[in-house]
C-alpha cells in the first residue's frame, strides 16, 4: 500500500491576500495568537461567572436564609456583584497587556 502525504491546505492570510487582492503586512503572517499568564488570568475572571450560574445543583436549595430571602435568590444577586467586580478587573488586566504589547505606558 501507498502512503498518502497529507494536503497542503493554504494558510486563512493565503487565502484573504489572494482572494481580495489585499496584501497581508508581513508581520502579522505566520504569527500565531499568544497565551500569556495575564490572559488566562482575563479568562478565568470572565469564564467563573457562567461557571457558577451554570452549576444549578450547587445552589438550588433554601437554606441559609439571609434576611429572609432563601439562598437560592441571594446567592444569584451576589454573583451579579462578583461578576461586575470580575469583569472590571478583567478590563484592567485587558489594557495592562495592551499597554505592554505596544511597549508604552499610554493613558
Amino acid at each position: 500500500m501507498e502512503q498518502n502525504s497529507p494536503l497542503d491546505f493554504p494558510t486563512i492570510t493565503e487565502v484573504i491576500s489572494e482572494g481580495t487582492g489585499i496584501a497581508m503586512p508581513e508581520a502579522t503572517q505566520g504569527k500565531q495568537p499568544t497565551i500569556t499568564p495575564l490572559r488566562v488570568v482575563i479568562a478565568l475572571c470572565l469564564f467563573a461567572p457562567f461557571v457558577a450560574m451554570l452549576w444549578v445543583s450547587s445552589y438550588a436549595k433554601v437554606e441559609p436564609l439571609l434576611a429572609g430571602i432563601p439562598f437560592f435568590y441571594w446567592y444569584q444577586m451576589l454573583w451579579v456583584l462578583i461578576s461586575t467586580a470580575l469583569t472590571m478587573v478583567a478590563y484592567k488586566l485587558w489594557q495592562l497587556d495592551q499597554r505592554a504589547r505596544k511597549g508604552g505606558d499610554e493613558r
